[in-house]
């Protein structure tokens, strides 16, 4: 049984007439050049078969491509599982939604984003904290250029997005912890707090500032055993930063697609 006229409409209409990966247009000069490629294969033997399921001609076993993207999907079942497919076609069709539902809301944030990306440089930080736990450069702060923002713009943030304001505060949460160390001391083995700071007991300063704008691990003062000891925190504080900070800008690349860096 073939592919009936309802279920090609519903996949045409909800994925915007554009393949589901690159989002090229598939119609040219009124021809429809897309390609409706299965989920799970039609027979058990095709990329992404599966076994007693086969020839499933519905919506929901059916993701429109363009060609390159078919025979990419294709060639690489692994890579495209039918998991894979599945998040691919549900994340473009969200996206389509949410073009299509834009309002004022959405142009509020997206106002937001522009002018506080004039403040802070989002996509360095990511080069900025793989230098760590060595050194890394006097600019990674985002808590003081964010509070300077939201001084000249109040009305700003929260955003209207509550998925946005979520992503946001994790990063800048992630960025505060490393930030605890960055610019912290140790007295032995313990990470002093500002609070205990004058307490008259001696401490170490964990990074000292360098020439070329950079701070760096104060290896000189402190001992092995100190060393490690960053090295061990700040190396997991890394990873939990790198985290927040891609989840943050693959948010907003996917949502704000007119976002200026």
């Amino acid at each position: 049984m073939g592919i009936n006229q309802r279920d090609i409409k519903k996949l045409f209409s909800l994925s915007a007439g554009r393949c589901n990966i690159c989002r090229c247009l598939l119609i040219e000069d009124d021809v429809q050049i897309g390609e409706m490629a299965h989920v799970i294969a039609r027979s058990s033997g095709g990329p992404r078969g599966i076994n007693g399921k086969s020839n499933i001609n519905t919506y929901d076993n059916l993701i429109l491509l363009c060609a390159n993207h078919h025979k990419e999907v294709d060639s690489k079942p692994i890579d495209y599982s039918v998991e894979k497919l599945l998040k691919i076609k549900k994340d473009h069709e969200e996206y389509v939604k949410k073009s299509l539902d834009n309002t004022s809301d959405y142009f509020e944030d997206l106002s937001s984003l522009n002018t506080l990306f004039e403040y802070i440089p989002i996509l360095e930080f990511r080069g900025m904290a793989l230098d760590l736990p060595n050194k890394t450069s006097i600019d990674f702060d985002a808590r003081d250029m964010f509070e300077a923002f939201l001084k000249g713009n109040p009305q700003s943030y929260p955003f209207c997005d509550s998925t946005l304001t979520q992503y946001w505060e994790n990063f800048i949460y992630k960025m505060d912890e490393l930030d605890v160390w960055l610019s912290g001391h140790l007295r032995g083995t313990s990470l002093v707090s500002k609070d205990n700071m004058f307490s008259g007991e001696p401490f170490t300063n964990i990074y000292v500032s360098k020439e070329r704008g950079c701070i760096v691990l104060n290896k000189a003062a402190l001992s092995w055993e100190q060393i490690d000891l960053v090295n061990e925190n700040v190396s997991k504080l890394v990873q939990e930063f790198l985290y927040a900070h891609t989840a943050l800008v693959d948010y907003i690349r996917y949502n704000f697609k007119n976002i200026k860096w």
